[in-house]
């Protein structure tokens, strides 16, 4: 079938999270609690890297290796907008509708805003409001009830095979790996782990999406 609805992650596939994990590490890594067992921040950070390679929780897995019974916060103003994202989002908007399926806190469509892309998406579902997170389906079903599409339709693109790829392929959608971020040290786990595409930013979703439409992908297309 036709792709009509393009859903994207935000982390790691908008945007840039480095900075807000760098600082997020060296905020643990100065409370009491991680100074008296000598934990760094560069070794909260080999922890996270660690998590994501396991497809587990990353920040929880770390919380609860160490013991911590406090977590620094995770400063979503210290995110910044992939350079190629407006034109890659502008670029999709010509072809499709475009929505966001993340797990993300409170404010989400105000950021967007902020970052000057709000206007490209029908539709933004966030943990926070659905009441799901992922790689729960019922996040993915409620996108799908709103935006009135069947999963043969829609496409998700996001960085985390376990998040991201392994849900929506179950459900039925095709899915596009975003390989960046600590989501790129992931490997499949099974053959619904497998994304349809690759691509190394969103610059190259559109050609990968061209592909997908026009059955070019056997096996996974790279681009």
């Amino acid at each position: 079938m036709a792709i009509r609805w393009v859903f994207l992650d935000m982390g790691y596939t908008l945007v840039d999270e480095d900075a807000v994990w760098r600082a997020r590490c060296r905020e643990q890594a100065a409370m009491p609690e991680a100074r008296e067992k000598g934990i760094t921040a560069e070794m909260l950070w080999r922890e996270i890297e660690n998590a994501s390679r396991a497809s587990l929780p990353q920040f929880r897995t770390v919380m609860e290796k160490f013991g911590f019974s406090q977590a620094a916060p995770y400063r979503s103003e210290l995110e910044t907008l992939y350079p190629e994202a407006p034109e890659a989002l502008k670029a999709l908007s010509r072809s499709y509708r475009l929505g966001i399926i993340a797990n993300q806190k409170a404010g989400l469509a105000k950021r967007l805003e902020a970052f000057g892309i709000a206007g490209y998406f029908s539709l933004v579902i966030s943990s926070w409001e659905a009441g799901a997170m992922k790689p729960d389906p019922a996040i993915f079903l409620l996108a799908l009830e709103k935006a009135r599409c069947a999963p043969e339709e829609a496409v998700m693109a996001g960085d985390r095979l376990d998040n991201d790829i392994f849900p929506a392929r179950s459900l039925g959608f095709r899915a596009v790996w975003v390989r960046r971020g600590f989501g790129a040290l992931q490997t499949p786990r099974s053959r619904e782990h497998e994304p349809h595409a690759v691509v190394p930013s969103l610059a190259q979703l559109p050609g990968a999406l061209r592909a997908l439409e026009n059955d070019r992908c056997i096996g996974r297309y790279e681009a």
